[in-house]
């Protein structure tokens, strides 16, 4: 495999935070599921913390990150067998840890991990979001800063892209996404002079789609919101970060932790219910509970964990960070 420059690293947000609650057992095996990878900023302590015949899970959709991943571990880790595709097991040296690398988002969790004969887990956690890396290559049109085609795929191997959303949906669709997924206000005017432009030209570049928010609005927030809404739209985050939750919960082992740092509002509304909604043993509105709902979580903290004033110093991109965690009843 060609070996990937990573000068650019993605700063891995409440690293100790995250690291300190995800519990591991000293005379059971931990089965640990790490369901973003980005660049294994977390794995490689999670790592120092297994003992040997545990077991460690990372999922990433994007390939490229599970190839720089896999290069950042092995300068710090010695290898006793290194594997050519992602899919394959490795063992770690001396600590004899069974590693999965699976190339596929987190929504898959439950089948790939039974697939592997891994019915039961002790822990989980994600980092939703951005990584760095994304935002700082241009050629994956994740940001309006820099002109690149507008593509926003975690995942090449699917079809949709952002270029696909802007040049097909039609303008009702549209503002739905700005408005659902951007909580952008001026979504129809957006959306109209989207249209509007894309009846002489396609849509092909994030300056191009730039251009098209500064006439309608210059303003940094706007572009944020709509390119934010269009990454959700292209990777179906929101629905794939529910299906992944209920499927981890139901796998979890008692006293197992699920732990959930997210970036946005959006996310962190659908982490903050689906707790409270596990938390509890009725969900139904009856006087006699009919729904036969049962509690199954925990929850640990109720107000969000934050990044402390020098991580944010540190690394701004933390600023928007919030962490919910909780445990299986």
């Amino acid at each position: 495999m060609e070996k990937i420059s990573l000068d650019t690293r993605h700063t891995s947000v409440l690293l100790h935070e995250l690291v300190d609650s995800i519990n591991i057992s000293p005379d059971k095996q931990n089965v640990i599921v790490d369901g973003t990878l980005w660049m294994a900023g977390h794995a490689l302590h999670i790592i120092a913390k297994l003992h040997p015949g545990d077991i460690f899970i990372w999922f990433d959709a994007d390939i490229r990150n599970l190839e720089l991943a896999k290069q950042r571990i092995e300068e710090h880790l010695v290898w006793e067998k290194v594997t050519i595709t992602p899919e394959e097991t490795v063992q770690v040296s001396a600590k004899h840890i069974n590693i999965f690398l699976i190339h596929a988002n987190f929504w898959t969790l439950r089948s790939a991990l039974t697939s592997r004969w891994i019915h039961h887990i002790t822990g989980i956690y994600y980092d939703l979001g951005l990584s760095s890396l994304h935002v700082d290559e241009a050629e994956r049109g994740f940001s309006f800063r820099a002109d690149g085609p507008l593509d926003m795929r975690f995942d090449t191997r699917q079809k949709l892209s952002a270029k696909d959303i802007v040049n097909h949906y039609s303008e009702s669709e549209l503002s739905e996404i700005f408005w659902k997924y951007g909580e952008e206000s001026q979504s129809k005017k957006i959306a109209q002079a989207i249209i509007h432009t894309r009846k002489k030209n396609p849509i092909r570049t994030t300056k191009e789609l730039s251009e098209i928010l500064d006439s309608v609005h210059p303003h940094t927030k706007i572009k944020a919101r709509i390119f934010q809404a269009l990454r959700i739209e292209v990777n179906g985050e929101l629905s794939m970060l529910e299906q992944s939750l209920q499927d981890a919960v139901e796998l979890l082992k008692t006293w197992g932790i699920i732990y959930v740092i997210s970036f946005h509002s959006l996310e962190d509304r659908i982490v903050k219910q689906f707790f409270k909604q596990e938390s509890r043993d009725c969900i139904c509105d009856d006087l006699i509970c009919s729904c036969h709902h049962k509690k199954q979580l925990q929850i640990i903290s109720k107000k969000p964990i934050l990044p402390s004033t020098e991580e944010t110093k540190q690394n701004p991109r933390s600023r928007s960070a919030k962490a919910r965690h909780a445990k299986k009843c």
